[in-house]
C-alpha cells in the first residue's frame, strides 16, 4: 500500500520532482530488461510479467529447421536382449495456414546399427504435420513406423506448451488423446509439464521444460504400459534440443518384452 504525504512545491519543484520519477522509471525498466531473465526473446516468446512467460512455437513461413537425431533401443524379450543404434538426419519445412497453424513436411533419412552388425542406411520418407503455437499436433498424414522398429515416439509431439503466461516452477497437465506414435493413430496420454526456467544453449537463452509422459494400451495381442520422461528447450520460438528416455514394458503370449528407448535430438541449423 502506498500512502501520499502532503507537501507543498513549487512549479519548478513539481517539474523535479517528475524528472527524478521518470528517471527512477526508465532505470527500473533498464535494470529489469538486463537482469538475469531477459525480458524478451525474439521469434514470439515475450515475458508476460517480471516472472511469468509466454511459450509459444513460432515457426517462420518458409523456414527449414534440420535436426541429429540419435536414437538408442535396447529390447529385453525373456533372456534375449538386442541393441539397435539409429543416427538420423531429419528436416523439419514450415509454411503457415493463415490460421496461426503451422504446416510442416517433416523428411527422414539415416542409418541403423544392430550390435555386433554393420550398419545400414534407412529407406528416407517423410510425412506431414498441422501444429498449433503451443506445439500440438492437430493433424498428421504418411506416419508409419519406420524400420520396423520396436517403439518409434513421435519426438516432435512432446512439445505442448501452456496457453497461459508460466513463472518458473509452474506446471501445466494435458490428459487427452494425442497423436504421440508413428502408427498415426491418436492414443490417450497423460502428460505433465513443468517450467524450468531459463538456460543457456550454445550461445542462446532457452525455456527449459521436463515433461512426463504415461499411457497404456494394448497391441499385437499384449498389453502394454508406456512411462516416458525428457526434458525439451525451446529458443527463440524453436526446439533446439531434446532428451528423453522412455520404457515400454509388454505382457501377453506367455512373454513379457521391455523396451528401453534413449532420444537424443539437436537443432543443427
Amino acid at each position: 500500500m502506498y500512502r501520499s504525504m502532503p507537501c507543498r512545491l513549487t512549479a519548478g519543484g513539481r517539474r523535479r520532482v517528475y524528472l527524478v520519477i521518470l528517471a527512477a522509471g526508465v532505470c527500473a525498466l533498464m535494470v529489469f530488461a538486463s537482469g538475469g531473465a531477459p525480458a524478451y526473446l525474439e521469434g514470439g516468446v515475450a515475458a508476460a510479467g517480471p516472472s511469468s512467460y509466454l511459450l509459444q512455437y513460432d515457426i517462420k513461413k518458409g523456414e527449414t529447421l534440420s535436426y541429429q537425431v540419435l536414437i538408442s533401443e535396447t529390447i529385453y524379450a525373456g533372456a534375449k536382449r538386442t541393441t539397435n543404434l539409429y543416427r538420423e538426419e531429419i528436416q523439419v519445412e514450415s509454411t503457415t495456414t493463415g490460421d496461426g497453424r503451422m504446416r510442416q513436411t517433416v523428411i527422414c533419412s539415416g542409418t541403423v546399427t544392430p550390435e555386433g552388425r554393420e550398419g545400414r542406411r534407412l529407406e528416407p520418407f517423410r510425412y506431414y504435420l498441422t501444429v498449433e503455437k503451443t506445439g500440438r499436433i492437430l493433424e498428421a498424414e504418411g506416419l508409419r513406423p519406420w524400420d520396423g522398429r520396436q517403439v518409434e515416439t513421435l519426438w516432435l509431439a512432446q512439445i505442448i506448451l501452456a496457453d497461459r503466461p508460466v513463472a518458473p516452477g509452474e506446471t501445466w497437465t494435458v490428459n487427452d488423446e494425442l497423436y504421440s506414435t508413428a502408427s498415426g493413430n491418436l492414443v490417450l496420454e497423460r502428460r505433465t509439464y513443468r517450467f524450468e526456467g531459463i538456460e543457456k544453449v550454445g550461445s542462446q537463452d532457452a525455456f527449459k521444460v521436463k515433461y512426463e509422459v504415461s499411457r497404456k494400451g494394448r497391441t499385437n495381442s499384449k498389453d502394454y504400459t508406456y512411462i516416458g520422461t525428457g526434458t525439451f528447450y525451446l529458443a527463440s520460438g524453436r526446439l533446439v534440443k531434446l532428451d528423453s528416455s522412455e520404457i515400454v514394458t509388454y505382457a501377453g503370449n506367455g512373454q513379457d518384452t521391455k523396451v528401453i528407448t534413449m532420444i537424443q535430438v539437436e537443432l543443427a541449423r
